[in-house]
């Protein structure tokens, strides 16, 4: 026998728990990790760590993970919503240590769990994926320390939310908490030279700040048909027309219209189509109330903008009403000739651009 295994009672139960926090923001249907990276696919591991201390010295140790899949209650006071959340694997770091995986030895691990996986050195650390079929796998190789040390500082949690949009589908605006406790399981040679183990665990807790904005139905009315029906005055004509807009969903600031910088915003005689009359947008409730001024050019304002200019959500965060207003004023009649004169525009709606 090359090796003396021996679990020792005291260390499995021995259980240390911590608290680790990935703060998350949805908005409507993007999802943003600020303190996790994308590793692969949908996976991410946590860029803040567990830190341990108080662990027994030793010049090798061994790594294992158990990955699975558990239903959380995420809650915001009030309301829930059932998350899953899988685990599949940890990041062991050694920090400073003078540690690395010796690949020349695969006599450790056989029957200690229920299967086997392939361990990835990091620049200080060493990061174990659970992608075998059973639910705990071991480390093919063990971690050698050059003297013996403590084996390892921090820990961080590969995970993935698969369904965290449809729970969170439907549930109000709010910050959602939820944790679950995960198992961090390593084997290591204590100064006695017996090959042991210890069990400990981190709690992992997700802050999600839900910003459910929807853009879900969109309705134009115009006045008249889109028509100005000319007003005439001493000596001038003038002419207005309303669209009315109404937006259904769910805003967090509103909804966004972009517009084209590059028009000539101008009605054009039906024959003599060198004959033009400039025409304004107004808006009566957006930031940039003038989009286009009378001269039929788009403001500085909104070319700044890259044509985009906000209508902002109210206190009924589902709806948005709000006009376009389209006119042209006080032309002499000496610069309108008769006849019938029209135009058309494009506006993109939408929540972000």
């Amino acid at each position: 026998m090359r090796h003396l295994i021996l679990f020792a009672l005291s260390l499995i139960f021995s259980a240390s728990s911590y608290a680790l926090t990935v703060n998350v923001t949805v908005k409507g249907e993007d999802i943003r990790y600020e303190n996790a990276r994308p590793y692969v696919g949908s996976f991410y591991l946590t860029t803040v760590s567990e830190i341990y201390s108080g662990l027994e010295p030793t010049k090798k140790w061994i790594p294992a993970v158990e990955k699975g899949t558990k239903l959380v209650t995420f809650t915001n006071g009030t309301s829930q919503a059932e998350v899953n959340v899988a685990i599949y694997g940890l990041e062991f770091d050694w920090g400073g240590l003078n540690s690395s995986i010796d690949t020349s030895d695969s006599s450790h691990g056989s029957g200690l769990e229920k299967g086997r996986c392939s361990p990835e050195q990091t620049s200080s650390g060493v990061l174990l994926v659970n992608n075998a079929h059973n639910y705990t796998c071991i480390s093919n190789y063990p971690v050698v320390n050059s003297k013996e040390n403590i084996p390892f500082y921090f820990v961080r949690p590969m995970f993935r939310l698969p369904d965290l949009l449809t729970a969170l589908k439907g549930k109000p605006e709010g910050v959602y908490v939820g944790s679950l406790k995960v198992p961090v399981r390593y084997y290591f040679y204590n100064s006695m030279s017996i090959f042991t183990y210890r069990n400990l665990s981190l709690n992992l807790t997700f802050q999600v700040n839900y910003l459910p904005e929807a853009f879900t139905s969109l309705v134009v009315t115009p006045e008249n048909g889109g028509v100005m029906p000319p007003q005439y005055g001493s000596g001038t004509v003038k002419g207005e027309t309303r669209f009315n807009i109404e937006t259904l969903g769910y805003f967090n600031t509103g909804i966004k219209m972009k517009f084209d910088t590059s028009k000539d915003y101008s009605l054009t005689h039906d024959s003599q189509t060198e004959k033009k009359i400039p025409y304004y947008v107004h808006c009566d409730t957006c930031e940039d109330k003038v989009i286009v001024g009378d001269n039929g050019k788009v403001t500085t304002s909104v070319l700044n903008n890259a044509g985009v200019v906000l209508a902002p959500v109210g206190s009924d965060k589902t709806r948005i009403n709000y006009n376009l207003t389209v006119g042209y004023s006080d032309k002499t009649v000496n610069e309108v000739v008769t006849g019938g004169y029209s135009d058309s525009f494009v506006v993109i709606f939408g929540l972000d651009f």
